[in-house]
């Protein structure tokens, strides 16, 4: 069962691995992470705060929101730490097996239509997303809120959803209600739950998520690291797959994401055999999910299968993930064994 994460605490939560197959993973199965648990917050009382660098800071309530101009949008959420526990040595954090990732349809009001009203001042370089959940971390005195940063002027700040719908209904409090943000294409981390106050800074934010923790420090870094952004080209063999399967042709079946620029091709190999180009079904959108299929003539046994996915700009799985402190960013060629009977 290495395909199941180790347990738990309350705040987080693994998708089922079958349930990635579906058009979306259903709200009740989708991957949960939080740092603080899920604040008690009212949809009637809602309010959201868009201050600093602007010519016109405002306060609107849900009622507000809904007057811009409303998106729909079918996107992938990984978490940074998703398959920390093939890390050797360990990396410390979430024991993240393999689920922290899920697609869904994500509805509310685009925030490009906000910044377009409060209008940003032309020192402002970066947008800040800050929730209503904080609490101590390690090295702040005070309790510090969940907040993340993205550049003013990258092209996804015109994509990002300030959402309060999750697969055609109300978003739940676990999944960040009344609204948060979602950013596609980008890992989960900023896509920040229970939006609070959107601000707009110069220079780099120092808030505690942004500065110190999520950053890749590779062994050897003795630097802050690097930031996370994008999602890495990605792939995974998804279960039914791993079931007993009589010989013969054994329908082999996954899921394919990230990378700049969508999915390109999938491949499959069997033990050290040459790879093999699998069928892709792409998702309704860029930032969907692709699905990918092949089926292989396998004898009785067992079978180590891979799956290597390559985006548009040519990037490719790396076969394997160089250590980094806090475990993040593993997108690495993964095996995954299959018995024939």
């Amino acid at each position: 069962m290495d395909h199941v994460s180790a347990e738990l605490s309350p705040d987080c939560r693994p998708a089922p691995l079958t349930s990635l197959l579906a058009d979306v993973v259903p709200v009740g199965q989708h991957f949960i992470r939080s740092h603080f648990g899920t604040p008690s917050l009212s949809r009637d009382d809602y309010v959201l705060e868009v201050g600093g660098l602007v010519h016109r800071p405002l306060r609107w309530t849900l009622s507000d929101l809904r007057k811009l101009s409303h998106i729909s949008t079918h996107v992938t959420l990984e978490c940074a730490g998703h398959r920390r526990l093939e890390l050797d040595p360990p990396a410390p954090g979430v024991p993240w097996g393999l689920g922290a990732i899920s697609h869904a349809r994500w509805a509310g009001g685009q925030l490009a239509d906000l910044l377009d009203i409060v209008r940003p001042l032309p020192t402002a370089t970066h947008l800040v997303l800050i929730g209503r959940d904080e609490g101590a971390v390690e090295g702040r005195v005070a309790s510090e809120p969940f907040a993340r940063a993205l550049p003013l002027r990258d092209p996804v700040i015109r994509q990002i959803v300030l959402a309060w719908e999750m697969n055609g209904r109300g978003l739940e409090p676990e999944h960040g209600a009344p609204v948060r943000a979602v950013v596609p294409g980008w890992f989960a981390v900023s896509s920040v739950k229970w939006l609070a106050r959107i601000e707009l800074i110069a220079g780099p934010f120092a808030g505690y998520f942004q500065a110190v923790d999520y950053r890749v420090r590779e062994d050897g870094d003795a630097g802050p690291g690097r930031e996370l952004s994008v999602l890495p080209i990605h792939s995974l063999i998804v279960p039914p797959g791993a079931a007993s399967s009589a010989s013969g042709l054994v329908p082999i079946t996954g899921l394919a994401w990230g990378g700049r620029g969508g999915v390109q091709s999938v491949e499959v190999q069997v033990a050290d055999q040459p790879w093999r180009a699998a069928r892709i079904d792409p998702g309704p959108g860029l930032h969907a999910p692709t699905r990918f299929s092949i089926s292989l003539e396998l004898a009785a046994g067992t079978h180590v299968l891979r799956s290597r996915a390559t985006d548009r700009s040519g990037h490719q799985q790396p076969p394997h993930t160089p250590w980094n402190e806090r475990g993040y960013c593993v997108s690495s060629v993964r095996a995954f064994e299959v018995t024939v009977t």
